[in-house]
Formats: structure tokens, C-alpha cells, sequence
């Protein structure tokens, strides 16, 4: 069963976002959402019937619910973090997972942004965060989830713009202590860079074939081979997930392949082998910048 979520977020008289553990009795604080003031509430105790450590309203305003402090307190502290790993010029490296063909992939999340918008004004929606490139184009938006997700019209508007959805969920207070793992490792980023899964292509990406002269393995002779590199929002991937032209095109540049069969799906692949021993080439390993 989830803990009943507390406020335990709060801003002091400076107007700077203040958690319960940090908060001293006799200061004032007062709620993010309503601006009303907030009682603390640290007894210390611990035990049956105590509660955890929360700040309470003097008086509560109808439209203000911990939930709400929590998702606002969650968006500030995020955008703080992504506004200084830009400005220090430093990745923030995510990992996700396609939740339809459970390809794997990595990135850096700030590769392509230029500038960060709180609920920026897209007219069919506000995101809790927009993700700027250099042209002013929204690449990729952050969307928190504590109680509602995304509507169907929302998600609609970024998959007909181009637009990649992350989508982080927080569930308690305990979150925003982990705000930073949270942000590695989104619930859902709506991007898939296998070219056989139904997800690809949603999302603007650039595949370009490269070919390259290597040293064979196993008889130490020259052959041809290639790796196809995707550019997307969140970097560039090396990988050999060839399409069917770019294994033509590959084939016409000098480099043969044998049709295999992946033990685990049983699905055909195309497999680089040289020329002269006809041995198998290792595949290349796909690397993620």
C-alpha cells in the first residue's frame, strides 16, 4: 500500500524551495501551490500513530493538495538540475527502454537543447518542461506524472510534431530526493531507434551508412565493412541495424553478407563475413555517444 503523500516541500521568506528535513522551528514557510503560510510539523517522535515529518497549512485552500506541491516541487528542482548541467556543459546520460520491442538505449538528454521552458505555451498544451534546440524547435518535452498522465490529445500533438515524450512519474515524497536518478531513468521516453519496431519513425532521426576498410578477425586480411549512424534527439547511435536499402547500398560499396538467425527470437539478421576466409566478422558492438 502507498504512504499517504505529506507536504514536505516548502518555500521560506526568500522564496527558495525548502525540504522538511531542512526546515527550523521557529521560521516561517509558507506553501509553493497557494502561497498560504505552513505550520511545521517535526515532533520527532517516531512510533505507532506518529506521523513522519510534514509542513500542514494554517489554513487550506480547497485547490491545493500535497500532490499538487509534490509535482510543482518536482518540476522546480528538475529544471534546477537541467539548467546546471547545461550550463557547466556537462551530459545528463539517460537509459531507456522501448515498451514495445525492449530495445535498449541511451543518451544524453540535454544533447541537443540550447534552452529549457517551464510550461511552455505549445497552444494545444503546456509541458511541465520543453526542451529547446537551436532553431527555438521543441525536441523533446518532460512531463511529470503524480496522479494524471498525459492526455490522448496531448500525446497526439508530440507524436504528429516530432516531438519526444519523457515521461517521469513520482509517487511520494521520497522522490524528490532522488530527483536526478529519477531523470537517468524515465518511465517512458517515447522513442525507438530499431528500425523494425512500429514506435520507429515517430521521431526526426537521420541514418547515414558508413564503410570502412577493416582487418579480418581471423586471417588478418583487409575487408569491407559498415555501420549505420542514427542521429536523434539525445545523441548519436553506431549500431548494425541495417535496413534493407542500406544493405544494397552496402553490397554495391564491397561488403558481403550471410543472412543468421539470433538464437534468442529466432529472427534473421544480416552478419558481416570476410571475403577471403569466409569467416564470420564479430558484430560490431553498438556504441552510444
Amino acid at each position: 500500500m502507498n504512504k499517504e503523500i505529506l507536504y514536505t516541500m516548502a518555500t521560506d521568506e526568500s522564496g527558495d524551495l525548502i525540504h522538511i528535513d531542512n526546515a527550523i522551528k521557529g521560521s516561517r514557510y509558507y506553501c509553493p501551490l497557494c502561497k498560504g503560510e505552513f505550520i511545521l510539523r517535526k515532533s520527532g517522535k517516531t512510533g505507532k500513530g506518529s506521523k513522519r515529518p510534514h509542513f500542514a497549512h494554517n489554513e487550506l485552500t480547497s485547490n491545493c493538495t500535497p500532490e499538487g506541491v509534490l509535482h510543482y516541487s518536482f518540476r522546480k528542482l528538475l529544471i534546477s538540475i537541467l539548467n546546471k548541467h547545461q550550463s557547466e556543459d556537462k551530459t545528463l546520460a539517460i537509459k531507456w527502454c522501448c515498451s514495445i520491442c525492449n530495445s535498449k538505449y541511451s543518451g544524453n538528454i540535454l544533447a541537443k537543447v540550447a534552452s529549457i521552458k517551464e510550461e511552455y505555451n505549445l497552444i494545444e498544451c503546456r509541458p511541465d518542461i520543453a526542451l529547446l534546440d537551436e532553431k527555438e524547435s521543441v525536441v523533446a518535452v518532460i512531463e511529470i506524472v503524480v496522479t494524471h498522465k498525459p492526455e490522448e490529445n496531448v500525446l497526439q500533438y508530440y507524436k504528429m510534431n516530432h516531438i519526444v515524450l519523457i515521461q517521469i512519474d513520482a509517487s511520494s515524497e521520497e522522490d524528490l530526493k532522488r530527483i536526478e536518478e529519477k531523470a537517468k531513468n524515465p518511465s517512458t521516453v517515447e522513442l525507438c531507434l530499431n528500425s523494425k519496431c512500429i514506435k520507429y519513425g515517430n521521431n526526426k532521426t537521420r541514418r547515414e551508412l558508413l564503410t570502412e576498410t577493416k582487418m579480418c578477425n581471423a586471417c588478418f586480411g583487409l575487408i569491407n565493412a559498415c555501420t549505420v549512424r542514427t542521429s536523434h534527439v539525445f545523441g548519436i547511435l553506431h549500431s548494425t541495424d541495417f535496413n534493407e536499402n542500406e544493405i544494397e547500398l552496402a553490397k554495391a560499396k564491397g561488403v558481403r553478407f550471410e543472412m543468421r538467425v539470433t538464437d534468442a527470437t529466432n529472427e534473421n539478421y544480416p552478419q558481416i563475413i570476410c571475403w577471403n576466409c569466409k569467416r564470420i566478422r564479430s558484430k560490431f558492438a553498438s556504441r552510444r555517444f
